[in-house]
């Protein structure tokens, strides 16, 4: 008789355990901070990382400053939390750079410098055209002129992050 009271209290306990899960988390031991948030950080770091925005530069003109200004955007680019450089056959951001010498005569004192951002879905597919903007740039201005171009293509991805 003494198992039959047991089993029964202990049917009752289960019952009760299932009817009400606030009892039943209340008696569960906590799970130690680190485990949890170990899954969770890497899951975090994981969704950053697909956040990233792919972000093509491409540049082929021979002029020293706007070869200076090319380089300059990639290595910012490169750092980046939000975007990343890539050269993949994927849907990705692209930064054309044309520049030219503006004094032919006087080689090396500033460039002109004309940026189209595109929308990229593969090679060899039609590219389409999202902005663009122009502008002159010497020796001394290199590193803002690379830090606009690059601001304005975080806005660009921005507006267009849905095409990702």
């Amino acid at each position: 008789m003494h198992q039959s009271v047991r089993a029964a209290l202990l049917a009752l306990a289960v019952t009760l355990l299932a009817l009400h899960p606030a009892l039943a988390q209340d008696k569960a031991p906590p799970a130690p901070p680190q485990a949890a948030s170990a899954p969770a950080a890497a899951r975090d770091a994981d969704k950053a990382a697909a956040k990233k925005i792919p972000v093509s530069v491409e540049h082929d003109d021979t002029d020293p400053l706007g070869a200076r200004l090319a380089y300059r955007l990639k290595e910012l680019l490169g750092r980046s939390s939000l975007m990343q450089p890539t050269n993949k056959d994927e849907k990705k951001l692209v930064v054309v750079v044309k520049t030219k010498e503006e004094f032919p005569g006087r080689p090396g004192l500033s460039s002109i410098y004309s940026v189209s951002w595109l929308f990229s879905s593969r090679e060899g597919a039609l590219r389409y055209f999202l902005a663009s903007e122009a502008g002159i740039v010497d020796s001394t201005g290199i590193d803002q002129a690379a830090e606009t171009i690059l601001g304005r293509t975080d806005k660009l991805a921005g507006t267009y992050g849905y095409l990702f």
